[in-house]
């Protein structure tokens, strides 16, 4: 942001040159200075001709009593001292000087900001913190699905129902598989715990995590999503206590995968590792799926499918960007996503705060599709490279245990592929053998 400020100050001071006294901005016969906004107090910035001699300009600054701050030699720029609230004053007196081409208020330059008038977006600190506001500057994402494969989504929220994957290919409740993929009127994806087709959240968890990852934003209600433009393919593969099995799971991501869905959102994990698990995000990768998963919170190791390669891991971190005390940790962790006091969308058309690493991996789903929405032809691969290698690095410098690469910023992965199309090595991570094509050791060094 820093350079692409500094490259509209030079242009502006440019064609102040060419243009002259007179252009824009400038003021004009009348005498009138144009009306000044939010600039540096006690500064003002001054170009002579180059005609005009150094000596002659120190001593004519000097006798009015103004002192040189600093310059921008290049531009032969400088920054002169002047009593905070005569800014103005002074450039008026300074305006008849021979051979002066301009003077102007060092003016303030800032980071602008895409705020959604979603009541609720005040009490979701996470998203200034990752600067989603500066990213939905260049995106606010385009319509691809993110696959929450969890207990469930509140299918009637109205935070959410909006925003609802629709399987284009199923005519709603006629009994039948209209599309052939072997489940029957999966309009709006499955429940793989009741084995129908209405994945219905009977918890509270996959509500929370969906919300946090792809809210209906801007819409005078609720919440904001990372992604406002994404879709949310309910799966539900845990019951309403939050419990279920690997391979409700594996099916779940194989749907996925099928389906279409471009981002898998996995706010789940066991502690044994499983050849089947390790299967089926073999497959959902091999068909361009990128992964995200909850590196888990009981403060111990990394769970499954997070520790698999080719997942990205996601620690927790806080408001103050320190660790939440209960977030997993290990070789295997690849970064971190705000997972403390995360409010977002629950059962019953409700809100409410959760914390845990299930609430930061939707984070980096929702980032996820951001990313693919300005650069649609990289690779799952290519995006957990930009993610982690713009992440602001934490704890100790480069790679660790509990951050990874570092706590996620979305402006930073957005910005980085937003003007230069990008082309990045295979992001992989070291796991046990696996059963699917394997991954190679995580890198010594930075990506």
């Amino acid at each position: 942001m820093k350079r692409v400020i500094l490259l509209l100050i030079i242009v502006s001071l440019v064609l102040s040159e060419l243009l002259g006294p007179a252009s824009a901005g400038e003021p004009d016969d009348s005498g009138a200075l144009r009306q000044a906004r939010r600039f540096k107090p006690g500064e003002v910035l001054v170009k002579f001709a180059t005609g005009v001699g150094a000596s002659w300009t120190a001593a004519n600054l000097a006798a009015k009593g103004l002192a040189i701050a600093g310059e921008i030699p290049s531009l032969d720029i400088k920054r002169l001292a002047v009593p905070p609230g005569q800014e103005l004053m002074w450039i008026e007196e300074l305006r008849d000087d021979p051979g002066l081409v301009f003077a102007e208020p060092n003016y303030l330059a800032h980071a602008a900001e895409t705020i959604p008038d979603d009541p609720h977006y005040t009490e979701q600190w996470s998203l200034p913190r990752i600067r989603a506001p500066e990213a939905w500057d260049l995106t606010t994402g385009d319509d691809l699905t993110i696959a929450v494969i969890d207990t469930g989504v509140d299918l009637d929220h109205p935070d959410l129902v909006g925003k609802l994957w629709t399987n284009a290919g199923e005519i709603p409740d006629n009994g039948l598989d209209d599309d052939g993929n072997g489940y029957v009127d999966d309009s709006h994806g499955w429940d793989f715990v009741n084995d129908d087709a209405e994945p219905q959240d009977d918890h509270w968890h996959g509500t929370h995590v969906a919300g946090i990852a792809a809210a209906d934003t801007d819409n005078g209600q609720g919440v904001a999503g990372v992604s406002w433009g994404a879709r949310i393919m309910p799966l539900k593969v845990l019951d309403a206590s939050g419990e279920g099995n690997y391979a409700n799971v594996a099916s779940a991501m194989v749907y996925a995968a099928d389906n279409g869905a471009r981002i898998l959102n996995l706010s789940l994990g066991g502690e044994d590792y499983s050849a089947a698990l390790a299967e089926a995000v073999g497959y959902a990768r091999e068909r361009g799926c990128f992964l995200a998963a909850a590196a888990g919170n009981d403060s111990g190791a990394v769970l499954y499918p997070a520790a698999n390669g080719g997942v990205l891991a996601i620690a927790a971190t806080t408001r103050w960007d320190r660790r939440w005390y209960g977030s997993n940790y290990g070789s295997e962790v690849d970064a971190a996503a705000p997972g403390a006091d995360i409010y977002s969308t629950i059962l019953n058309n409700t809100y409410s705060s959760a914390s845990g690493t299930s609430t930061a991996a939707p984070h980096v789903s929702g980032l996820a599709a951001l990313v693919w929405s300005v650069q649609p032809d990289i690779t799952n691969d290519e995006v957990a490279r930009v993610i982690t290698e713009t992440a602001r690095d934490l704890g100790t410098p480069g790679w660790d245990e509990f951050y990874g690469w570092g706590r996620i910023d979305a402006y930073q992965a957005v910005s980085s592929v937003a003007v230069f199309r990008v082309y990045l090595p295979l992001f992989f991570k070291s796991t046990p053998p696996p059963a699917c094509p394997g991954p190679t050791p995580r890198p010594s060094s930075p990506f």
